[in-house]
This record gives structure tokens, C-alpha cells and sequence, in this order.
């Protein structure tokens, strides 16, 4: 007969002799980076100027800057310009900083998401971070956030992140298979993502208004949560739509953002 199985020593209070193992180390001295692609222009055929994306990557500068990163953001990138970034970014020292943020705002479908000129997965994106490209952030989180539509359907009563398009490359629209990634998209796969031009999307407006009130206070996951019924429960376009954010993560720890060094 099999024995019982082995039950760690740890409940939600924390009271185990060795709860640090369920949470993520975040004093480390130095500034995270939190980097934004910012995708308003595009030399695609078919795809259209994203207004409203500037609101966006001011409401992420400003809340990931109130939370303790250096915010870099970076506009209009050709696939090629991203690879660089990406690279340059993914081979600088990071043993000194708690985790990574990444924000993509952009057009997508169901291959991908785009850059100026051509498509790209997060999987590509991903594996700049991966535990064997980015030694010094491995065994720490990495959380991407990506508006951008995951389907072609198109809403003519406000503007989506979908290209009305049928010539796009065709990709996986994998991830990265890895421990310590977390993933946010603004709608699950084969749905579209809803911006308005005067206000921004609905997804990262919500997660920047959960982040600047709950993020010195709340684990990740819940404040995630938070955003999903957020966009689920308190928006809808004028002809009915509704959003509901997707959640993938392969964190492996508790995230609290409150203990990151400022």
C-alpha cells in the first residue's frame, strides 16, 4: 500500500519555517525594467493608425515609474528595430534587479502580434528572457502584458486592435513553455481587444488603475483578478461588446510588487 503523501509545512499565514521559498525576492538594489513597445504606426497593408495608444503608454510610464521601474518605451518599431531592443536589453546585467516587465501595445490575430513591418509571437519575444538567453534573470519573474487582438473579427461602433487583413505571414501564437513567466493578454485567443482613441483600451487602463491603487498591497495574481473583473463587469461598447482578459502564468512564486526596491 502507498504511504500518505508528503504535505509541506506552510499555510496562508505563513507560519512554515521556510515560507521565503513561496515568494519572490524583490529588494534587490537596482531598478527593474519595465519596457513598452508602443505600436501606433504601421507599414503593413490594412493596418490602421491605433489612436489612442499614446493614453496607454502614459498611463504604464506612469504607473510602472510610481511602483519603482526605469520605464523605457520604445514607438514604431520595424521587426528588425525590436529584435535589437530586445537583445540589448535581454544582455544587460539584471542580477541586481527583482524581475522584468514587459507592455505591448500593438495590432494582432490570431498568428501574432505586429511589429511596424511583419508579425511576431511571444514565444520569439519570450525567449530573449528565457533562462539560457538571460542568465541574469533566471529563477525571477517575468510578467508581459500585450493589448492586442487575438482574432480578426472587426466592431465598427468603436475601435478594435484587429487588422482587417488576410495577407498576414502565418506564426504559432505559442509561448514560451518556461517557469517564471506570467502573461496578460486583454482577451483570450480568437477575440478581439477593445481601444477607444480618446481614452485608451480597456485592458490597460484597467490594469494601471488596479496597479496604482492595489499594487503596494495586493500579490499579482490578485490584482489581476481585480483587473479582469475590472473590464469584464464595468465596460461595453455602444454596440454590446464585452472583454475578458487572459491570464497565463507559470510563476512559481508569490509576486508582491510592494516589496520591489524604489
Amino acid at each position: 500500500m502507498e504511504g500518505k503523501p508528503q504535505v509541506d509545512n506552510f499555510s496562508a499565514g505563513g507560519t512554515g519555517n521556510d515560507e521565503s521559498k513561496y515568494y519572490y525576492k524583490m529588494d534587490y538594489p537596482r531598478k527593474s525594467i519595465c519596457l513598452i513597445i508602443n505600436m501606433e504606426y504601421f507599414a503593413i497593408q490594412d493596418l490602421q493608425r491605433r489612436y489612442g495608444t499614446q493614453k496607454d503608454k502614459k498611463k504604464l510610464q506612469d504607473t510602472f515609474k510610481m511602483l519603482g521601474f526605469d520605464v523605457r518605451a520604445e514607438d514604431n518599431l520595424t521587426y528588425k528595430e525590436l529584435e535589437n531592443v530586445l537583445k540589448n536589453v535581454a544582455a544587460e546585467d539584471h542580477s541586481k534587479r527583482s524581475c522584468f516587465v514587459c507592455a505591448i501595445l500593438s495590432h494582432g490575430n490570431e498568428d501574432g502580434i505586429f511589429a511596424r513591418d511583419h508579425i511576431f509571437t511571444l514565444n520569439w519575444l519570450s525567449r530573449f528572457f528565457s533562462r539560457k538567453s538571460c542568465k541574469s534573470l533566471a529563477g525571477k519573474p517575468k510578467l508581459i502584458f500585450i493589448q492586442a487582438c487575438r482574432g480578426a473579427e472587426y466592431d465598427y461602433g468603436i475601435e478594435t486592435d484587429s487588422p482587417c487583413s488576410s495577407q498576414c505571414t502565418t506564426l504559432s501564437p505559442d509561448i514560451l513553455n518556461e517557469e517564471d513567466f506570467l502573461y496578460a493578454y486583454s482577451t483570450p485567443l480568437g477575440y478581439f481587444a477593445w481601444r477607444n482613441e480618446r481614452h485608451g483600451s480597456w485592458f490597460i487602463q484597467s490594469l494601471c488603475k488596479i496597479l496604482q491603487k492595489y499594487g503596494n498591497a495586493l500579490e499579482v495574481m490578485q490584482i489581476l483578478t481585480h483587473v479582469n473583473h475590472k473590464v469584464a463587469l464595468e465596460y461595453e461598447s455602444n454596440t454590446g461588446g464585452k472583454e475578458m482578459p487572459c491570464i497565463i502564468t507559470m510563476l512559481t512564486k508569490e509576486l508582491y510588487l510592494s516589496n520591489i526596491s524604489k
